[in-house]
């Protein structure tokens, strides 16, 4: 496997605002944060009040295009324990992207038909959600379309899935850790670029499916991703053999619209964010940068 560079993102996201310069809004945009700016905003969905954590990098020049990525915590867990825990903000501080952190309604989000928590029995509509918060945002800098990114952590990663489905428009593509695909009725109008990571001794979200909950197997989500990315050609895998780190990676590149689907399996891993056995924030962030919307 590559080695993954801090220099290489800093470079890959330099390319970026050059190549997304033209895509500037007219509006009059806020100077340039001096400082890192961590704040809760609220927004407003059909009368249900929802908030919010934004990291502002230090630096960010808001007058450029500025990526966006939403990173969504796991069932029963915080907003800001997924701020803590990802690593997301060290690689924004160099990479000059903002990070969303969303709150689920309850800690629960409404990832597919079935599954546990209120915002599912409820039917809350997460996409609109997402959506407002890019109006909200909209507001304060101007946002790079072509890169808006989001990642998820267990059943924050089944939503980012959803929303690879229902915002394909929107997304250019989505990351998730130990969280499968559980929306049947998935049917994305544009390509998404997928990223997956997964431990193989995951007991909660089992890899192959079932546990308590009777998730489905991961390869149902990849396999599906693959047609509606009209994938062609044979992947390409590689393997890290470091003691316990053991890591397979699985690469398909020749899909719809220079898209990309990418599979991690680490043994020995359970239902966990792995930086312990791989640089994850940095692997994401690079997917996301190489993988933007045509």
């Amino acid at each position: 496997m590559k080695k993954h560079k801090i220099y290489q993102i800093i470079v890959l996201t330099f390319s970026i605002f050059l190549s997304s310069a033209s895509c500037a809004q007219t509006a009059a945009i806020p100077t340039a944060t001096a400082v890192p700016s961590s704040s809760e905003r609220k927004v407003t969905i059909n009368d249900l009040e929802r908030s919010y954590l934004l990291y502002i990098p230090p630096g960010l020049d808001s007058q450029q295009p500025v990526p966006v990525v939403f990173a969504f915590h796991g069932y029963g867990e915080k907003a800001i324990g997924m701020q803590r825990d990802s690593g997301l903000n060290d690689i924004a501080d160099l990479a000059n992207y903002l990070v969303v952190y969303p709150k689920g309604v309850n800690g629960s989000w409404n990832m597919g038909e079935e599954g546990p928590g209120y915002a599912i029995k409820q039917k809350i509509d997460e996409s609109a959600f997402v959506r407002e918060i890019l109006s909200d945002l909209s507001a304060i800098v101007n946002i790079d379309p072509k890169h808006i990114y989001a990642v998820g952590f267990s059943q924050g990663g089944q939503l980012a899935y959803r929303l690879a489905c229902d915002m394909s428009d929107t997304l250019a593509a989505i990351a998730s850790v130990s969280g499968g695909m559980e929306y049947d009725a998935c049917q994305p109008s544009q390509a998404v670029s997928i990223l997956h990571v997964h431990g193989l001794v995951d007991s909660s979200v089992p890899f192959s499916g079932g546990g308590i909950m009777e998730y489905s197997p991961v390869e149902n989500g990849i396999n599906a991703w693959l047609k509606f990315d009209d994938c062609t050609g044979s992947a390409q895998v590689e393997t890290q053999n470091e003691g316990i780190r053991l890591i397979t990676h699985t690469a398909y590149a020749s899909c719809q619209a220079n898209t990309a689907i990418e599979l991690y399996l680490i043994e020995n891993c359970t239902h966990d964010w792995p930086s312990y056995f791989m640089p994850i924030s940095e692997i994401i962030w690079e997917f996301f940068a190489t993988h933007p919307k045509p």
